[in-house]
């Protein structure tokens, strides 16, 4: 009975610099920096550990051109530990590293094969029977469908298709190599090794079984929960089982939600948010977590949450994880939380704008609704962006709760005069 196993990572992004953190913590920026590179490293210590036949990459190896050689030496140093392995690697460029994009080079060691962006190409391992074909991108934009041209799959051997494409269309990724499920079965093959997409997805689970890996390493809050590779086991020719994951991750972001109806006091809030975040990742995981708070909800403590500022919102909610936890950094705390409405304060307004009295908090909430607020609010976020090395991003999601806090400032201010 022949046996074998291997590995298919994608979407590496080395050299990501996670603009979109927000934490003042210089340590867990350190941490988050160095992210990518410590998820390589257990992807390669996995691979080992399962004596897998070779590994995979499908395409985005690096984030885009190195800032420096450190990433390309770092990447060829972990292909080293596989050449000593024995363990042969086969690679292509996607969207971010396409040739026209990453210039740079170091030299890789003999172990590795990266695949041709001129034309699918094919890699005959006589030794498994097992034939990957694939083509990277010469260019970022790849509008082609790649795998119509991909060859016939060998007769007798195990066929893999090495890709990096967007299929007919994924969340939050743009159109590369486009083609759908059935291009990549009419091709024939047992395995469709995809990269793009950085969420797992098992497109199709057998003939052919189509699997994205999802990334390496999560890079902002958009991309939460645990990230990694897959193993795949191959007997007499055939895929023996799902494929198990590998997760190899070594941060994670998350998004915690809180609500503040019902709760009366500040304190109330942050117990129950300590509470949340005791039982919200599963022990054992030996990973640091970014966490995003959002506070929502009408509640009496809407003004007093709002009047404490971010700063001190910031402090509470790491010192509520710091209580029950000590590997949760909280990434930022969003709210969208709002005063609770009563139809004496609403008959009371109702009659200020009909008499037609100037009421302070009646012209504020109106201000807060209104588009062109909001665009102007958002183009002066742009452009102090423009500024930041978080750049704009950090902000996103956050025009309500500056208007609020803005609101309440305000309000706070006024009854001082």
């Amino acid at each position: 009975m022949s046996q074998f196993c291997f590995v298919h990572a994608a979407d590496l992004h080395l050299g990501t610099r996670f603009h979109g953190l927000a934490m003042r913590d210089e340590a867990t920026a350190r941490h988050f920096a160095q992210a990518t590179r410590t998820a390589l490293s257990r992807l390669v210590d996995r691979t080992i550990e399962a004596k897998a036949a070779f590994l995979l990459l499908a395409g985005d190896i690096y984030d885009g051109e190195w800032q420096d050689l450190s990433t390309g030496l770092d990447f060829a140093a972990q292909m080293a530990r596989l050449a000593r392995a024995g363990i042969p690697v086969f690679m292509l460029r996607g969207n971010h590293d396409a040739r026209s994009v990453v210039r740079r080079e170091i030299t890789l060691p003999d172990n590795v094969k990266e695949l041709s962006t001129d034309a699918p190409e094919t890699v005959a391992l006589e030794h498994l029977r097992v034939a990957i074909h694939g083509q990277g991108f010469a260019d970022r934009a790849c509008p082609d469908n790649l795998a119509s041209r991909y060859p016939v799959p060998k007769e007798g051997w195990f066929n893999i298709g090495l890709l990096h494409t967007s299929l007919d269309g994924r969340q939050g990724h743009g159109s590369y190599a486009p083609c759908t499920p059935a291009d990549l079965v009419a091709r024939g093959y047992d395995y469709w090794a995809l990269g793009h997409s950085h969420e797992f997805e098992m497109v199709r689970h057998s003939d052919p079984m189509i699997v994205y890996p999802g990334n390496l390493q999560g890079r902002s809050i958009r991309e939460q929960g645990p990230k990694g590779a897959v193993l795949v086991m191959v007997k007499d020719g055939h895929i023996a089982g799902p494929p198990e994951r590998l997760i190899v991750d070594s941060g994670q972001f998350l998004q915690i939600g809180v609500d503040i109806e019902g709760l009366n006091e500040m304190q109330e809030l942050w117990d129950g948010l300590s509470d949340q975040l005791a039982t919200v990742v599963e022990p054992g995981v030996e990973t640091l977590h970014a966490a995003r708070i959002v506070i929502g909800g009408e509640g009496s403590i809407h003004d007093a949450l709002i009047a404490i500022g971010h700063e001190k919102r910031m402090a509470e909610a790491q010192a509520a994880a710091d209580r029950r936890r000590d590997d949760i950094r909280i990434e930022k705390v969003v709210l969208r939380t709002a005063p609770v409405r009563t139809e004496e304060a609403d008959a009371r307004a109702a009659n200020t704008l009909a008499a037609g009295d100037f009421d302070l908090k009646t012209l504020l909430s109106e201000a807060a609704t209104d588009p062109a607020v909001q665009e102007k609010i958002t183009e002066t976020m742009a452009q102090i962006g423009r500024h930041m090395t978080g750049g704009s991003e950090q902000f996103e999601g956050e025009i309500d709760a500056i208007l609020a806090e803005g609101r309440a400032t305000l309000l706070a201010r006024a009854e001082e005069q």
